[in-house]
C-alpha cells in the first residue's frame, strides 16, 4: 500500500517537473513580429527651375520635406510634403514727361509660394519612375515700387496652387534626380493681374530618402 502511494507521488512529481521545464522553454522563446506591410519614410530635396511665361520669365527655387508611403509587393508609392519656393523680378522703365524731362519707374516683386503637395509615383522602366501630383497653399507677395525719388512697399498673401508631372531617375537607394513641369494657379494681388497664373514652371531637382 505504501509502495503504491510512493510510486504515485513520484510519478506526480515527475509530471510536474516535466510540465515546469516545458513552460520555461516555451517562455524563453522570442516571438518575431512580422514586418509591417507598409512603411512611411522621410525625404527632403530641392529644385532649380524656370517660369516660362509672357508676364514672368524668371528663375524659381524650391525646397521641400515630407514623408513617402511604400507597401511591400507594390511598385507605386504615395507622398505628402511641404514645399517653399522663391522667385522675383526687377524691372525699370524710363518715363518721359516731356522731351527734356524724364523719370525712372522701377519695381521689384518677390513671390514666396508655400504649398502642401501630394505625389503619386510608380515604376516606368528599370530605375526610372514617373510621378504626378498637385498642391495647394498660399503665396506671400512683396512689392517695392520706386518712382523717381519716391518709393513705396506693398505686401499681400494670395492663393497659390500647382499641378505637376515628371520623371525620376533613381541614382541609388537613397538618392534620386527628377525633372518635370508644373502648371501654376495663382490669384491676383493688390489689384494687379497675377503674372504667374496659368504659367508653366519647368524644374530639375534632387531628393534624398532617409
Amino acid at each position: 500500500m505504501k509502495l503504491n502511494k510512493i510510486l504515485t507521488l513520484v510519478g506526480f512529481s515527475f509530471g510536474l517537473a516535466i510540465t515546469a521545464q516545458a513552460g520555461e522553454e516555451a517562455s524563453g522563446k522570442h516571438v518575431i513580429a512580422p514586418a509591417p506591410s507598409c512603411l512611411w519614410s522621410w525625404f527632403a530635396g530641392g529644385s532649380v527651375g524656370k517660369i516660362d511665361g509672357d508676364d514672368w520669365d524668371e528663375d524659381i527655387y524650391t525646397l521641400h520635406i515630407g514623408k513617402e508611403r511604400k507597401c511591400a509587393g507594390e511598385s507605386h508609392s504615395h507622398a505628402v510634403y511641404l514645399e517653399i519656393g522663391l522667385t522675383d523680378d526687377d524691372l525699370e522703365y524710363e518715363m518721359f514727361e516731356s522731351v527734356s524731362q524724364s523719370f525712372t519707374l522701377s519695381y521689384d516683386i518677390e513671390i514666396i509660394p508655400i504649398t502642401l503637395n501630394y505625389k503619386y509615383e510608380d515604376v516606368l522602366i528599370n530605375n526610372i519612375n514617373y510621378y504626378i501630383g498637385a498642391g495647394a497653399g498660399l503665396a506671400i507677395v512683396d512689392i517695392d515700387l520706386s518712382v523717381g525719388n519716391s518709393s513705396t512697399s506693398e505686401n499681400d498673401t494670395v492663393f497659390y496652387g500647382n499641378i505637376f508631372a515628371g520623371l525620376i531617375y533613381n541614382a541609388s537607394e537613397t538618392c534620386e534626380i527628377y525633372g518635370g513641369a508644373r502648371l501654376i494657379i495663382m490669384n491676383d494681388f493688390k489689384g494687379l493681374d497675377s503674372p504667374l497664373d496659368d504659367e508653366i514652371h519647368y524644374e530639375l531637382g534632387a531628393r534624398y530618402n532617409f
